[in-house]
C-alpha cells in the first residue's frame, strides 16, 4: 500500500515538473531546463525502483542500451581544420541522451507493470479457492442442519399423536425449543453462506476489473514505447524540429496523466477493500 502511494506521488511530481517545463518554454532564457529534465528521469527511475520493491516474486529480465558513440564523426587528434560542434548538434545529443534514458526507464516500467499483474492474478486466484472452500463448508452444514430440522420435526408429530401425561407434555416442550433454536441457527448459516456468496462475487468482480485495467496500462505503455522509439529516430537523423520536440513532451504528459488517474483509481478499490475487510 505505501508503495502505491510512493509512485502515486512521484508521478504528480512528474506532472508538475512537465507542467512547469511547458510553462517555462515561453521564455527566452531559460537555465534551469537541463535541471528539469534530469529531474524528471530521476523520478522515472525512482517509480521503477518502488514497484521492484513490490514484488514478492518472478523473473526478472534485463534491459541493456548498447553503449555506442552517437557522434557521427569522431574529432581526429592534431587535425585543427575539421569544424567545431555547433551549440545546436550538442543540444540535439543532449535530447537524443535524454529521449534514450526515458526509454529505457518506461521499458523497465512495463516490464514491472507485468510482473505486478501476475501478482495480483495470484493473489486473487488464491482469493477465490478460499472462498469456494468456506461455500462448500457451508453447504456441508446447511445439509446436516436440514437433516436435523426433519428429524425433530419427525418426533414432534410422533409424540402429538400420543396420548401424553404431563411429563410427555414437558418433553415435548423441550423438544419444541430445541428446534427452535436449531432453526435459528440454521438462519443465520444461511445469513452467513449468502454473505461469503455475495464477497466472492465482488472478489470476482474485482479480479475481472484489475486484469482489465492492467491491459489497458499495458497497451498504453507499448504506444508511449513506439512514440519513444520514433522520436529517437528523428533525433538521430536530425529531422526534430524544436516544435515537434515540445508536442512530444506533451503527449508523454498526458500519457503520465492518463496512468495517475488509473493508479488513484486502484488506490481508491484497495482502500475500500481495507475497509471491508
Amino acid at each position: 500500500m505505501y508503495d502505491v502511494l510512493g509512485i502515486i506521488t512521484n508521478v504528480k511530481l512528474l506532472l508538475k515538473l512537465i507542467q512547469d517545463h511547458n510553462e517555462a518554454r515561453t521564455k527566452d532564457n531559460d537555465d534551469r531546463k537541463v535541471q528539469r529534465v534530469a529531474g524528471m528521469f530521476k523520478i522515472i527511475d525512482d517509480v521503477k525502483s518502488r514497484i521492484e520493491k513490490s514484488q514478492s516474486h518472478g523473473t526478472k529480465k534485463e534491459l541493456r542500451r548498447c553503449n555506442t558513440d552517437l557522434r557521427r564523426n569522431v574529432p581526429r587528434e592534431n587535425n585543427p581544420d575539421e569544424p567545431l560542434i555547433d551549440e545546436k548538434e550538442i543540444g540535439l545529443r543532449k535530447e537524443l541522451n535524454a529521449s534514450l534514458a526515458a526509454r529505457k526507464s518506461l521499458e523497465m516500467l512495463y516490464s514491472s507493470l507485468g510482473k505486478e499483474r501476475e501478482i495480483m492474478a495470484s493473489e486473487l486466484s488464491r482469493k477465490v479457492q478460499e472462498l469456494s472452500g468456506m461455500e462448500e463448508l457451508i453447504n456441508d452444514l446447511k445439509a446436516q442442519n436440514e437433516m436435523l430440522r426433519a428429524k425433530v420435526q419427525t418426533c414432534a408429530e410422533e409424540h402429538k399423536e400420543k396420548k401424553c401425561g404431563k411429563g410427555e407434555l414437558l418433553g415435548n416442550a423441550g423438544l419444541q425449543e430445541r428446534n427452535r433454536a436449531l432453526s435459528e441457527q440454521l438462519l443465520k448459516s444461511l445469513d452467513g453462506y449468502r454473505s461469503l456468496k455475495r464477497k466472492l462475487k465482488e472478489a470476482k468482480q474485482e479480479k475481472t476489473d484489475i486484469l482489465a485495467t492492467m491491459e489497458e496500462l499495458r497497451t498504453e505503455v507499448r504506444a508511449g514505447l513506439a512514440r519513444i522509439r520514433s522520436f529517437r529516430q528523428r533525433m538521430v537523423s536530425a529531422d526534430e524540429q524544436p516544435g515537434d520536440s515540445e508536442e512530444e513532451i506533451s503527449a508523454l504528459e498526458r500519457m503520465f496523466e492518463g496512468f495517475n488517474m488509473k493508479i488513484s483509481k486502484y488506490e481508491i478499490k484497495a482502500a475500500e477493500s481495507s475497509v471491508l475487510a
